[in-house]
């Protein structure tokens, strides 16, 4: 048997006898995977007809378990115990399973009486695999509990273990019925077959707002009893969060039971408190509002996300080892510890009439920062469903910005492979730029258009109505796309290529009206800059040499966690007047300006300042850099050469 096959078969079955929910699928088959030790997975071609009639799992599992030896997976010798844990993965935990049972009637109900005795042949619910725990059918439905005796020198990761689980029941919502279930789970994650209760420490554990102690707790203790290497730990911390978090389906249920506003606030809280979003961390970035650039530049020093020097390495990023998700944010990694995703938690929705979900970004380059990711893996592309789309999202969700960067490599955003939005509850430079330049679309003379007083080339288009901003839009996309002005280095199209294209940003304002910003991109390149005449200029490299995307062209801009340590580096030359060290060479214009504005004698507070500010100057240079056009009155002419734009 073809491990793929028969891992969807197993899902079938799942879905045929264990109600596992559409919206679980990828947790659970995520789950099945590293109960396996396996970090790949392609589709399979499952016999649905072959699985449609079990009703117990045995043969189909056995044949499974054996292909899984015979390819040493496992160790035959454990094949019975492997194949527990992987009913457990695809089974619904107690809670749901006793609350079924109760709606059906209960003890003494035929019907329900029928229903727990079915789902217990089907996922062989009465037979523990850890000698730790057992599991009871009572009057209530499905109970595991602890029995047996725990080892002693094992107690402070019971402790941390027990910590965690008091955590969740607070935090995470995770139900009674299922303390024990859960507990079990993380010992099978710690490889343990004992364990005894501890007492936490509940008066500290109820001052958390987030898990960082408690994990860190755990990583310690596990390592210290030689249960997981240190290298290792932070895939066990992963996994044993994503055990202590609701399901997908659950954290769905809950977010469309909510207003849209608590709705979000909810998802973020639980992504914070679930331990996947590492606010702690992301908290110690340096961030910065830039006062000396006339559009007030936000700067972040982002240590969480590594650099791509170029959109080829970042490609590379972003494509997992194996090919399995196919890049790191398809929805197959949800659960997926290959990615370090085992808590992450997204929500569906429906934008433009096709599947798309949400989720929280771990790098947090703003408030509230989101990912909106259609479910069909297929390359970024812009289009007038774009511009639909983006709307179905802001009338769900007014108090959101939402973007989309430009299909380009070189000027767009680093998963260019996968179609996505990106947005957040933080108002960006851009949203507060004004108009320099007013005209008329004089089919609907109704609608504000405005070439924006910024540094880079942006149309902002204002209306009621759907129709008329799809159309403007379309018609200045279009015209861009095809735009060429030699004189100026614009190409719309050579032999590598097409290269002009558009970014989006769509708010809805106060008064009902869709605000939408169109930003021109261009990725053409030359023999003065090989690497796009509208990128980074060479002399600005030493603070961003990847290419800037949709938050960067807003007036945010997200440098690499590099410049902490040469921002201090940088302070030190200039404060004692030595000249820059080698690894520092980049930064040779930098420092000179910086002496030229400033003079020789600063102090180590003054150096920082100017450093910050000399930041915030480089970044504007970005930013004219990347405008395709270098005044507002020069965009003014591109719309008007159009046809169908005229003055004010």
């Amino acid at each position: 048997m073809d491990i793929n096959t028969g891992l969807d078969e197993l899902i079938v079955y799942a879905k045929n006898n264990l109600l596992l929910d559409d919206l679980d699928e990828c947790y659970a088959r995520n789950r099945v995977l590293a109960v396996l030790g396996i970090g790949e997975y392609r589709p399979g071609s499952p016999d649905e007809d072959k699985v449609g009639a079990m009703t117990t799992p045995d043969a189909l599992l056995d044949e499974f378990l054996g292909a899984c030896a015979l390819a040493k997976i496992i160790d035959k010798k454990d094949a019975p115990a492997v194949g527990k844990r992987i009913l457990q993965a695809l089974s619904m935990n107690p809670s749901r399973v006793n609350d079924m049972y109760a709606e059906l009637g209960g003890k003494g109900s035929a019907k329900a009486d029928k229903f727990l005795a079915d789902y217990a042949a089907a996922s062989r619910f009465g037979n523990s695999a850890n000698p730790a725990f057992r599991e009871e059918i009572t009057d209530e439905g499905f109970v595991v509990t602890p029995c047996g005796e725990g080892k002693e020198e094992l107690a402070p990761v019971y402790a941390a273990i027990d910590a965690l689980v008091y955590y969740a029941e607070n935090n995470l919502l995770l139900d009674s019925y299922d303390v024990d279930y859960v507990r079990r789970d993380i010992c099978d994650i710690l490889g343990l077959d004992s364990y005894a209760p501890q007492e936490p420490d509940c008066e500290t554990i109820d001052s958390l707002d987030r898990p960082d102690v408690l994990v860190a707790t755990l990583k310690i203790a596990a390592v210290d009893a030689g249960l997981v290497a240190d290298v290792d730990a932070p895939v066990m911390a992963d996994r044993v969060m994503g055990a202590l978090s609701l399901m997908p389906s659950e954290i769905n249920d809950l977010f469309d039971s909510l207003a849209p506003k608590k709705a979000t606030d909810f998802l973020y809280d639980y992504s914070v408190k679930n331990y996947y979003i590492k606010k702690t961390a992301l908290e110690s970035n340096i961030r910065f509002k830039s006062d000396y650039t006339r559009g007030g530049l936000e700067i972040t020093i982002n240590k969480a996300r590594p650099e791509y020097a170029d959109a080829r390495a970042a490609a590379n990023g972003n494509t997992p080892a194996g090919g399995y998700p196919k890049c790191t944010i398809c929805p197959e990694n949800e659960g997926f510890d290959g990615t370090g995703k085992c808590a992450l938690r997204t929500v569906t929705m429906e934008l433009g009439g096709e599947e798309w979900f949400w989720q929280y970004s771990p790098y947090g380059y703003l408030g509230k920062h989101g990912i909106a990711v259609s479910k069909t893996h297929s390359p970024m592309k812009v289009t007038e469903k774009t511009v639909v789309q983006l709307m179905d999202f802001v009338d769900r969700f007014p108090h959101f910005f939402i973007g989309c960067n430009a299909a380009l490599p070189g000027a767009g955003g680093s998963v260019l492979s996968h179609n996505h939005f990106q947005g957040g509850e933080e108002m960006l430079p851009i949203h507060k730029a004004q108009g320099a330049v007013r005209l008329v679309y004089p089919k609907y003379p109704l609608a504000e258009v405005e070439v924006l007083d910024w540094y880079d080339s942006v149309i902002r288009v204002t209306s009621q109505s759907r129709q008329v901003l799809t159309e403007i839009e379309e018609d200045i996309r279009k015209g861009w796309e095809n735009y060429t002005n030699a004189g100026q280095g614009i190409i719309a199209e050579d032999a590598d290529g097409r290269h002009n294209a558009v970014s989006l940003t769509m708010r809805k304002l106060g008064n009902g009206r869709y605000c939408l910003d169109i930003i021109l991109r261009s990725n053409v390149r030359s023999d003065e800059y090989p690497d796009g005449v509208f990128h980074t200029h060479p002399e600005f490299q030493a603070l961003k040499k990847e290419p800037n995307g949709l938050l960067e062209a807003q007036g945010m801009f997200i440098l690499p966690g590099r410049l902490e340590h040469q921002m201090a580096e940088l302070n030190d030359c200039l404060v004692n007047k030595t000249e820059l060290p080698a690894d520092l060479a980049d930064f040779k214009q930098i420092y000179k300006e910086i002496i030229k504005e400033n003079g020789r004698e600063m102090s180590k507070v003054e150096a920082s300042i100017y450093i910050k500010a000399e930041f915030g100057s480089v970044c504007e240079r970005i930013l004219e850099n990347i405008a395709v056009f270098k005044t507002a009155d020069e965009t003014a002419a591109f719309l008007k050469g159009l046809g169908t734009f005229a003055d004010a």
